[in-house]
């Protein structure tokens, strides 16, 4: 199968961003994203067949803090998004290591991916057969910044530009094969002007960031049916179906 390389660059505004509404978005809220993603193996069946499971992220300096929050914004995110896929968390994959006494392999495929991007194939199989299933996430947390600047809005009243970077890279490896079958990568900005104290976190800029990746993942009309089940969304008929009257 050949690989399929996607390119995407977007931009929402306030009106989409529900998860945004409570911070009280007076003039406006914006993202702006450049994803890239490469289909190499994965299928949606795959996915629903093997279940996938989360590893521990690898992170650049002064940001390896925010990897179990990495890893738990995007394992809720999919969860969320895809109930047709059995989700198996960085926590319980973890439990599921150490309960194996796998945590020495586990801690040297770690320590060798950081410097080589590689995971070990043997060790990679049995983290998959302990945690039950076929497919691990290794997540990569390449940057994340937030900053703020104040103005005067109108009837004189202080408003605050929140602004936040985040950089993430994500491929799902097959542990039969010891493979990536799949891979993508995003850049994301997030601003948005509040008259109110909530600054911009970590978590809810990692959980857009997630749903824009997602959204790529391969899936087929049964996936989307499920999906819309999951959030009581009417489903569509099949094209040539007959409509109700």
């Amino acid at each position: 199968m050949k690989s399929v390389i996607t390119y995407q660059k977007g931009v929402r505004i306030c009106g989409l961003l529900l998860v945004f509404a409570a911070a009280g978005c007076t003039g406006g809220s914006q993202i702006q994203f450049d994803t890239e993603h490469t289909v190499i193996t994965l299928s949606a069946d795959d996915l629903r067949a093997g279940g996938i499971g989360f590893l521990t992220p690898a992170a650049a300096t002064k940001l390896e803090a925010d990897k179990q929050a990495l890893a738990q914004s995007f394992s809720k995110k999919l969860q969320e998004m895809r109930p047709d896929i059995e989700v198996v968390s960085l926590p319980m994959l973890l439990g599921a290591v150490n309960a194996a006494d796998l945590d020495q392999q586990y801690k040297q495929m770690y320590r060798d991916y950081r410097q080589t991007s590689i995971l070990d194939g043997a060790i990679l199989q049995q983290v998959g057969a302990v945690s039950n299933v076929r497919y691990l996430a290794q997540l990569s947390l390449g940057g994340f910044m937030k900053a703020s600047t104040n103005r005067f809005g109108f009837i004189v009243r202080m408003v605050e530009t929140k602004q936040a970077n985040i950089r993430v890279f994500i491929q799902i490896w097959d542990s039969y094969t010891a493979t990536v079958a799949w891979e993508g990568g995003i850049e994301m900005n997030y601003a948005y002007e509040t008259s109110k104290e909530m600054p911009v976190t970590f978590h809810d800029v990692a959980q857009l960031a997630a749903e824009e990746l997602f959204t790529r993942l391969p899936e087929d009309d049964s996936s989307q049916k499920a999906v819309q089940l999951a959030t009581k969304q009417p489903v569509p008929p099949s094209p040539g179906a007959e409509t109700p009257h």
